[in-house]
């Protein structure tokens, strides 16, 4: 027998859990345990409620026997009595399942023991219970748990970020939604349909695992900067330097430099949109972030495009209304600001518009960034605006939403290299809302992060200089 010591290690090194039946679609679930082991599998549970008491009691030992050989853990569903009887690793308890001291008291002191949360406080209620593990579930709905609500991505974003017993997303998953989890920060996946229904378990459990490398993905939509220092350029730095992984759509490429923008060359709307359903339909998704669109056939159709994406994984998008360079130059035409605030905004998790852009969104001439961002937030129907400070008479950023204003200060820098700063913070922030930080937290990380580019900024060429995120981070 198995060791608690050495259980609680199989149980940390673990990060898919299956949960099956005694008789998978393709054969019996003790046949296919090595196999599932080999792909990556490190916990497998027997969940079997049409099997009698005998049935279910051979089942459990062949399961068992199984695991031992193959170096899984094997648990059982629900029966402490069972779980000691074949010998298994440790027992899964639902809420009404009874208590984990009463459970222990019967599998004995070296078993593991996990239990069912739909996370919050039944997940920190279940450590302090003495569980081992927990179930964060179900994510989503689920044939497997008829009548249970989902718990939601928010609760996955929640449990990631507690300090406690090890837990595992369930409930719904499939690659896209394993992923999207992934990138939120879990690090641990349960699956029953994916596994049991597949034709080759294996094979299925190796694509769930291979889910969980996934940090977020971020589509950059936006303008290219032949100088680098803003535009698609400085989001791929800000995104790759914040964890994430930079996709991009390119809207126009610009002939530009830290003086002015000397051509534009818009890409066709439709093209646009090509891009951007490339990245998505393949790769995934997990923030996006846009920039300079250019004019309003591209705003309109990149807000289509935007809007198929599935709100059940709760993507956000930060739009950062570009309308000019740092250099003056104009980068949206007067028309498509109407198309951006009706269109586009309505869809943003946050509106990044620095002092200006705020004004142009809200139809207002006031220089107090709070008024602004109040009627910038009223005016387009976005869930968030944050009026990105450094052009008015205060540094600090303004961010708005249903729960009010709130400043985030930071210093002014006395220097001129500033071109590409709301790039990079608003790609920053793409990138960390992406991976499950809360608006607040994350505000005030991308507003250090562009602070810290500024101050690391390059003296090139003869007018504003490019932030440098990379250099920054270099210290």
């Amino acid at each position: 027998m198995r060791s608690r010591a050495e259980r609680l290690r199989l149980l940390d090194e673990s990060r898919l859990y299956v949960i099956g039946p005694a008789h998978l679609r393709a054969g019996r679930l003790a046949d296919w345990i090595g196999r599932l082991h080999a792909a990556g599998a490190g916990i497998i549970q027997l969940r079997d409620r049409t099997l009698g008491p005998a049935e279910l009691a051979a089942a459990a030992r062949a399961c068992a026997d199984a695991a031992r050989h193959a170096g899984a853990l094997f648990i059982v569903n629900d029966d402490p009595e069972l779980a000691r009887a074949c010998g298994a690793d440790g027992v899964h308890l639902g809420q009404g399942d009874g208590a984990i001291a009463w459970a222990r008291g019967i599998v004995g002191p070296d078993a593991i023991i996990g239990r069912s949360s739909p996370g919050g406080a039944l997940l920190a209620a279940a450590a302090a219970e003495g569980a081992d593990y927990a179930s964060v579930s179900p994510l989503w709905a689920t044939p497997t748990k008829p009548g249970r609500p989902a718990a939601g991505l928010d609760a996955a974003i929640d449990a990631a970020r507690r300090d406690t017993i090890p837990w595992f997303a369930l409930g719904g998953l499939d690659r896209r939604r394993a992923e999207r989890v992934a990138a939120i920060g879990a690090r641990r996946l349960a699956v029953v349909r994916d596994v049991v229904e597949a034709d080759d378990p294996a094979v299925a459990a190796h694509a769930l695992i291979a889910c969980l490398d996934t940090d977020p993905r971020v589509l950059a939509i936006a303008g290219s900067d032949s100088g680098g220092g803003a535009g698609i350029q400085a989001d791929v730095k800000a995104i790759a330097m914040a964890g994430g992984f930079p996709m991009t759509a390119v809207t126009a490429l610009t002939a530009q430099s830290t003086v002015g923008v000397d051509a534009v060359l818009p890409v066709p709307a439709d093209f646009v949109v090509r891009q951007i359903q490339s990245a998505v339909d393949d790769l995934g998704v997990d923030a996006v972030k846009t920039g300079m669109l250019g004019d309003a056939g591209v705003i309109e159709a990149v807000a289509s495009a935007l809007a198929t994406l599935d709100p059940e994984l709760r993507i956000p998008i930060v739009v950062d209304p570009v309308m000019r360079a740092e250099s003056g130059a104009s980068l949206l035409a007067d028309d498509a600001v109407r198309v951006l605030r009706e269109r586009l905004a309505p869809l943003a998790r946050v509106l990044t518009p620095n002092l200006f852009e705020a004004q142009a969104l809200a139809g207002a001439d006031t220089d107090d960034a709070s008024e602004l961002a109040r009627r910038t937030l009223d005016a387009t129907g976005a869930e968030a605006v944050v009026v990105t400070g450094g052009h008015g008479p205060t540094s600090a950023d303004v961010l708005c939403d249903a729960d009010g204003v709130r400043l985030i200060d930071g210093p002014r820098l006395d220097v001129p290299h500033t071109h590409g700063a709301g790039c990079t913070y608003a790609s920053t922030l793409a990138t960390l809302l992406g991976g499950g930080m809360p608006l607040d937290d994350a505000a005030a990380a991308a507003k250090r992060t562009a602070t810290a580019a500024v101050r690391a900024g390059r003296a090139y060429g003869a007018g504003a200089g490019p932030v440098d995120v990379i250099r920054a981070a270099r210290g």
